[in-house]
């Protein structure tokens, strides 16, 4: 999908709207695949010397097995984002997109935002023992650091969030 920037690219400085959905393919992820609702994106993109910032909301749904019963889990994917597409980006070292022409493309960026909001492991509800074949080998207690695995971008994201603030 590429968001034709034309407009941004003629005036910099002004700020456009735009809506649109992508299609994200089902992802490998460690053995397990990965399905995504069509992906919604809203918001807004400007131009200024040589960069177009694109700012927004997305929202989907990803689907996959619970890591514990193996039951269908629907995990909603709702986030706020704000990227930065240069022509002479290299992906492998910057951390902006390369676009090339008067449009943007939307597939990379949508996919790398997805796939960091995903959970370590997908769970039907947050207390699924799963079946009687996992009984033997689960305790009663939970460990400390279960809920930081979860999500382990968590933390990097607050620490980026709080170097903004400052």
């Amino acid at each position: 999908m590429q968001l034709d920037v034309m407009q941004a690219l003629l005036r910099p400085g002004d700020v456009f709207p735009f809506e649109t959905q992508v299609a994200v393919p089902p992802q490998d992820v460690d053995g397990e695949q990965i399905k995504f609702d069509g992906v919604a994106l809203a918001g807004t993109f400007s131009a200024m010397d040589g960069t177009v910032q694109l700012k927004g909301t997305l929202h989907t749904t990803a689907h996959a097995s619970c890591a514990m019963c193996l039951s269908d889990v629907a995990y909603p994917v709702d986030l706020e984002f704000q990227e930065i597409f240069r022509k002479d980006a290299a992906q492998t070292e910057d951390e902006v997109f390369p676009y090339e022409g008067n449009e943007v493309p939307l597939d990379q960026m949508t996919l790398t935002l997805i796939m960091l909001d995903l959970p370590m492991r997908f769970l039907c509800r947050e207390d699924c023992n799963g079946g009687e074949a996992l009984k033997p080998y689960q305790t009663n207690s939970k460990s400390s650091c279960q809920e930081d695995t979860q999500r382990p971008f968590e933390a990097l994201k607050r620490l980026l969030e709080e170097d903004e603030e400052v």
